[in-house]
Formats: structure tokens, C-alpha cells, sequence
């Protein structure tokens, strides 16, 4: 039950923000009284937290993959492919996050977790632009981050007819890494 309630908070949030959805809009969402899901969850902020550590995993996935890759053009590849194919496969989570990034208070709710891994990301992007040899390893980061926000960010505005795969393509390129070896992308998923 706790997942199916997690589904459908999960739409509802995607759909409507999560500032502009009420508990009772995620019941009505999971077909159930509100005062089951106040059983599984005391309030709307616990629920959003539940779906950011539900959603953990996924996010993680692309670095867990990446750390497997020897050859650091690869791994730059194998990361920016495998964040792709997460935000096409979990579009609705994606959808969620976009929304919630302009909204500072609720992003507080979700404690220094944000902010910590942004500066995960950044430390790894630096990382393997150190190791690929780029000149100004510090300040492409930063700028890979901007780019891949962006990119994602549209993607998720509106993913039909945007050419993600292409675009990760050329930001692979443009950053020294090689293309992966990977299966297929499937295709997106709401």
C-alpha cells in the first residue's frame, strides 16, 4: 500500500507542484480516504521526503555505473548517458524535481541532502575532467552541471520532439569523453 500511495503522490506532485497539491488530491490520486494515507504518512512533507529516499536509488544508478568504467572518457559517457536514460524512465520524478527547484522553503524541508549533492556532482564532474586532462578542470564542471541541468530541465518541459539523445551526445563530445557501450535508451515514460 505504502508504494501505490507513493505512485500516486508522485503523480499528483508531477502534475500539479507539490505546493499546489493537497493530501487530499494524492488520496483522491490513490483512490483511497486521506486518512490512509495520513496513516502511512503524518504529513505532505513526509510524503516528500519518502519519494526522495524511494527515488535514491535511481538517482544514484549513473555514478554506481560509472564507477565500474576504468577509462575516465568513458566513465564522463557511461554517467551522462545513464542520467538520460534515469530522467527519460522516471520522467514524473524528474517532473517533480524541476518544479520543486523554485520553491527555496520547500527545498530547505528537504534538509542539506540538495545542496550536499549538488556539490557531489560538481566534485565528481571535476573529478573526471581532471583525469580526461581538460584544461580548467574546476570551471567545466561547473559548466557540464549548468548544461546538463538545462538539458534536462527542457527535456522535461517537453520531451516530445527534444533530441536528449543528441544533445548528450554532443555534450559527451564537447567534454573529452567516449560513447559507452550501452544498451539502447528506452523510450520516456510518464
Amino acid at each position: 500500500m505504502r508504494d501505490h500511495l507513493l505512485h500516486a503522490a508522485l503523480r499528483a506532485f508531477a502534475a500539479g507542484g507539490y505546493e499546489g497539491t493537497s493530501i487530499k488530491r494524492v488520496a483522491a490520486e490513490a483512490k483511497v480516504a486521506p486518512a490512509l494515507l495520513y496513516h502511512y504518512f503524518p504529513s505532505k512533507e513526509a510524503l516528500l521526503l519518502a519519494l526522495f529516499a524511494q527515488n535514491q536509488a535511481q538517482i544514484s544508478a549513473p555514478f554506481l555505473a560509472m564507477a565500474a568504467v576504468e577509462d575516465p572518457r568513458e566513465q564522463l559517457g557511461t554517467l551522462l548517458r545513464l542520467s538520460a536514460t534515469s530522467v527519460k524512465t522516471n520522467l514524473d520524478f524528474w517532473r517533480l524535481t524541476h518544479r520543486l527547484r523554485h520553491h527555496a522553503d520547500v527545498l530547505a524541508s528537504l534538509g542539506d541532502g540538495v545542496a550536499a549533492w549538488n556539490q557531489a556532482l560538481i566534485g565528481a564532474f571535476t573529478a573526471l575532467l581532471t583525469a580526461i586532462g581538460r584544461p580548467t578542470p574546476e570551471v567545466e564542471a561547473l559548466l557540464l552541471f549548468g548544461a546538463m541541468d538545462g538539458v534536462f530541465q527542457h527535456y522535461v518541459l517537453v520531451p516530445e520532439g527534444y533530441p536528449l539523445d543528441a544533445v548528450i551526445g554532443t555534450l559527451i563530445a564537447h567534454f573529452g569523453g567516449a560513447e559507452p557501450a550501452l544498451p539502447p535508451t528506452p523510450t520516456a515514460a510518464s
